[in-house]
């Protein structure tokens, strides 16, 4: 959690449907990731496993249900996984090592892969299926 005071349930159902005015800021859409008190690690392990496996509109409401967030707060914290996107915060493609303009990123502008789906990897360039190529490990730190 940031060192901002995270959002109440009692706070939440008497606040207007807007955006959220505090929660780390993404730097990548320049909007507050909410942080909410009664959200345990458990629940959000779990929306983030919904997230992963593309039941986004089920993540938001799990996490409606477990906060008491308006469907805008939930859509915020869902698109983001409830991290910021940190600008100059990378890590390297697996499958070429070149670094990624996000930490998120799923695709990559050197290699030109993309796993946003990650059972069926293709180049961009080709728009191909890559079944014979799988991410290597990283090198390990000299």
């Amino acid at each position: 959690m940031s060192h901002e005071k995270p959002y109440t349930r009692a706070e939440l159902e008497s606040r207007p449907d807007t955006f959220p005015d505090r929660g780390p800021l993404c730097l990548g859409c320049n909007t507050r990731i909410p942080e909410f008190a009664e959200l345990t690690e458990s629940e959000a392990t779990r929306i983030r496993e919904l997230i992963a496996e593309d039941e986004k509109a089920f993540a938001m409401s799990e996490l409606e249900s477990a906060t008491g967030c308006s469907t805008r707060f939930a859509k915020i914290w869902v698109i983001h996984s409830g991290i910021p996107d940190l600008v100059g915060d990378t890590a390297p493609c697996p499958y070429c090592g070149g670094d990624l303009i996000t930490a998120k990123a799923q695709q990559c502008q050197h290699c030109y892969m993309d796993w946003h789906d990650p059972k069926r990897p293709y180049n961009l360039r080709t728009k191909k299926p890559n079944k014979s190529e799988e991410p290597t490990p990283n090198p390990p730190f000299d």
